[in-house]
């Protein structure tokens, strides 16, 4: 479980950098002004210094005012920080924010090198208090903003600060990959330093970020490591930076052992933090330690001291400004000590009302699909817990539409925004900016690509290119800030169980939306006039099973193996049946075709390979469902309602296919059969895409093979005019960085373009299309997250205008996709539903007189996401 990171390195350093300043942009002659405003600055630093923060808000107030007047742009940004840190002591966040901000601004303005170190420590006060207030964007901007200042300032040991404050950023929001990349970078500069307070939080942030990856025993060497760093003996053991650095890590290594499930010992470190953080005039730091600690005290069984904690936790939140991220947490602990000690409706409204700040959680976090995925991810027990107790109280269309707002809520919200992002024309500097940023990423790359790189260029070229991916998310986020209409954009709400059914579904169509969860798990099936709850076992058991069950597609079959590899098949698809699917059967009888809304690791599993029996016979669910996927019913209904009328004169068919890779053809055929990433020519893509081409007229379809299949093409084509997009080519798929993920196309040394089509490429192209495939190997996967599914290639050609898309589990056959597809399109011609025609090419295989094509590894790696009609 992730949770939130408290690395307040500096959040109040008064001693270090509360000094008068010297006047700037003050006027020749001498006034009485300045000397007036000088005094009020020193008693106020002084005041703070004395912890009496009200009186010091005041004078500091009024230097402010007194320099304003005069135009003293430095004295005004000194004062204004002073108040901000007042307001900050006295527990007004959203206020100090607000007043850091503006002293950055002044800072800005005045000419100064001493200002200039003030406008960066306020940008990242600001930043750090944003962290706090669940606000992540605010707190992106402001901290890459300061980073931005010391760099050009060359202040090694300020960037290093920056660094770790803008890992947290990411850790909070579920992007661990950033979080990582960033500490790295930051690393080598903090071992120069020889600062051990900074290495201790340095290796902290590294805690927190194998905690959220689920690596708890490197976690917990990483929290020992920092344990042993000792400050120099003449650091004031009350140093503000060195209480903080402690407080953090005590309150990490509870959070690892409580995940260990050691609540006794948990709660004895969180008691040891919460001491430090009562020392941290942030009502926010409180509120953390408590909500944890209450959560130990619940797993123990002190229900009624968890309530009490978990309401203390509440009340500091509230008296800091809130962050609807952890009180997303702290409502779902008090609901489920509620639910124990039997108050029910009190139970109620707390899970409803955890769930509603978690909406608003997400619509304050980076702007990023991975982090509005990762803030859903961090919390799936308050989902979980909601489902559990609503059907508990046989509440199931309640129970259904918390699922919803469970899943592929980042999905939507990107989908959202891509609608203006196609519509935004940039300026002409912009647009030249953008494709600056994107041509450093694709020189960086073919670098990378570049079959005789040696390991140790590797290295220094991975981060150069997380250098320049930064930068363009640095330049998007700054393109959305400056555009108000950005700030306009509402995700669709979940939709309502009683418009899946009216909206979604006819007569011979069920959805069925599955939910993963630690104790049980759980499924609907929704048909137009009737919605039923079934409970599954946990999550674990499921997911070993899909695991186990996909192992028996990594291999390939021939015809001597594949009588005996179908009966190992099959046996394993029953197995997998009789857990899954046969709970939800008989409410499926009147059934010919279903949507599947996957959840965690079901997502990497086609249902039309499970097994049904009877008697002596076994059959596929392919034999009995025409099966189709979706993010979620939400997101379903979205993606038929985001699509722009077709054009006037719409057009069949265009593919890219056959590209021209580094290595030729192998004569063995065993050696080019399958659209791996390994850059072998894949032959039968050209027959694949000819023969498709061939069942539309001339003027309807546009070809493009061999040294056509290049990237720039597909950016140059238009793309908008064509109802069906396909490519047949090889494809990369990178699960850590899902943003690299592509299609390889042909690979030209003297293009600027690198010849991978990737998901942020993808999602500036413009189409309008009914149908994208994808047939190439692994099309389909991507970064799994909990809730969200899986973040890859297939999102991005929705967002770029797709209503469906077809892509694969797998590696495949380059023999037999090529007839599959061929089959494919020739049903869709035939006016068939995309979900059928996709299911009578697959029985072709099943049927057919290739005995080794009858295993699923050669039918079932396509599956149908999106619109099925």
């Amino acid at each position: 479980m992730k949770l939130l990171g408290l690395t307040l390195l500096v959040i109040i350093t008064l001693c270090s950098v509360l000094v008068a300043q010297p006047e700037i942009n003050a006027p020749n002659q001498v006034t009485r002004q300045p000397v007036l405003v000088e005094p009020l600055l020193r008693e106020a630093t002084q005041l703070l210094k004395n912890e009496q923060f009200q009186e010091a808000y005041r004078k500091a107030r009024q230097a402010r005012v007194m320099s304003q007047r005069r135009g003293y742009k430095g004295r005004e940004a000194h004062a204004t920080n002073l108040q901000a840190l007042a307001a900050m002591s006295l527990g007004h966040i959203a206020e100090a924010i607000l007043l850091f901000k503006e002293a950055a601004a002044l800072s800005s303005e005045a000419n100064s090198e001493d200002v200039s170190k003030m406008q960066f420590t306020a940008l990242d006060r600001a930043g750090r208090l944003s962290r706090l207030a669940g606000r992540y964007e605010d707190a992106l901007w402001c901290l890459e903003q300061a980073l931005q200042v010391v760099q050009r300032r060359g202040d090694r040991n300020a960037e290093v600060y920056l660094l770790s404050n803008l890992s947290a950023v990411y850790a909070d929001t579920g992007d661990f990959t950033k979080a990582a990349q960033t500490l790295e970078a930051a690393l080598p500069l903090t071992r120069r330093l020889n600062n051990r307070i900074v290495e201790k939080s340095l290796l902290t942030k590294f805690l927190i970020v194998e905690k959220g990856r689920g690596n708890l025993d490197a976690a917990l060497r990483y929290g020992e490591q920092a344990l042993a760093i000792e400050p120099r003996p003449q650091l004031d053991p009350k140093n503000k930076q060195l209480l903080l650095t402690t407080m953090d890590l005590h309150y990490q290594l509870g959070m690892v052992y409580a995940a260990l499930g050691q609540h006794t010992k948990a709660i004895e470190v969180y008691q040891a933090a919460l001491q430090r953080a009562k020392e941290v005039h942030v009502p926010q730091v409180q509120a953390f330690a408590l909500g944890e600690l209450a959560w130990s005290q619940f797993k123990i069984g002190a229900a009624t001291t968890a309530l009490e904690t978990a309401q203390q936790a509440l009340s500091a939140l509230q008296q800091g400004g809130g962050n609807k991220h952890f009180e997303s947490r702290v409502l779902f602990i008090r609901a489920e000590a509620q639910r124990a000690l039997g108050r029910n409706s009190e139970a109620l409204i707390s899970y409803r009302r955890a769930i509603a700040a978690l909406e608003q959680a997400r619509s304050l976090s980076i702007p990023t699909e991975m982090s509005r995925a990762g803030i859903v991810a961090s919390r799936h027990n308050v989902f979980a817990g909601a489902i559990d107790f609503l059907l508990g109280q046989q509440n199931t269309a309640e129970a259904l539409e918390v699922a919803e707002a469970y899943h592929a809520r980042a999905f939507l919200d990107v989908l959202a925004g891509a609608g203006i992002e196609t519509s935004l024309e940039l300026t002409a500097e912009q647009k030249t900016e953008e494709d600056r940023l994107f041509a450093q990423i694709a020189s960086v790359q073919k670098e990378l690509w570049k079959p005789e790189i040696k390991p140790e260029e590797e290295t220094p070229l991975n981060h150069k290119l997380a250098e320049a991916e930064a930068a363009l998310e640095t330049f998007r986020l700054k393109i959305r800030r400056a555009n108000p209409r950005y700030s306009r954009i509402e995700a669709p709400p979940p939709i309502k169980s009683a418009n899946i059914a009216k909206d979604l579904l006819d007569a011979n169509t069920a959805l069925i939306e599955f939910v993963l969860s630690e104790k049980k798990s759980f499924a609907w099936v929704i048909h137009r006039d009737k919605i039923v709850s079934v409970i599954l076992p946990p999550g674990k058991e499921i997911e070993t099973l899909v695991a186990e069950y996909r192992n028996e597609f990594s291999g390939r079959i021939n015809s001597l193996t594949a009588l005996q590899a179908i009966t190992k098949q099959k046996a394993q698809g029953h197995k997998l049946y009789q857990k899954l699917f046969q709970p939800l059967d008989a409410h499926l009888t009147t059934a010919r075709k279903l949507v599947i809304v996957p959840d965690g690791a079901l997502a990497y599993l086609p249902f039309e390979t499970l097994v049904s029996e009877t008697k002596n016979t076994s059959t596929y669910l392919l034999e009995r469902f025409a099966i189709s996927y979706a993010p979620s019913a939400s997101a379903l209904a979205a993606i038929q309602t985001s699509q722009p009328a077709a054009p006037s004169k719409a057009k069949g068919f265009i593919a890219f296919g056959d590209p021209i890779y580094t290595k030729s053809a192998a004569n063995n055929s065993d050696e080019i059969a399958v659209r791996g990433n390994d850059l072998k020519q894949l032959p039968y893509t050209r027959t694949e895409v000819n023969e498709i081409a061939a069942l539309f007229p001339p003027a309807e379809r546009r070809v493009l093979l061999g040294t056509e299949a290049q990237e720039q093409f597909v950016k140059t084509e238009p793309l908008h005019q064509y109802r069906y997009v396909h490519f047949a080519a090889h494809s990369n798929v990178d699960e850590d960085h899902p943003a690299r993920s592509g299609i390889i196309l042909t690979l030209q040394a003297d293009s600027k373009e690198d010849g991978m089509l990737q998901m942020s490429e993808v999602m500036r192209l413009k189409l309008n299309a009914d149908l994208v495939t994808l047939s190439a190997c692994r099309t389909g996967l991507g970064k799994l997250l909990n809730g969200e599914g899986i973040i890859g290639l297939t999102r991005a050609f929705f967002y770029a205008g797709a209503q469906s898309v077809t892509v694969s589990l797998w590696s495949v056959n380059d023999i037999a996709t090529a007839s599959l597809m061929k089959s494919f399109y020739k049903n869709l011609q035939a006016g068939k539903a995309k979900d059928e025609a996709l299911r009578e090419a697959k029985l072709e295989l099943l049927k057919g007189q290739q005995r080794a094509w009858r295993h699923p590894y050669y039918w079932a790696a396509f599956v149908l996401v999106g619109d099925q009609e």
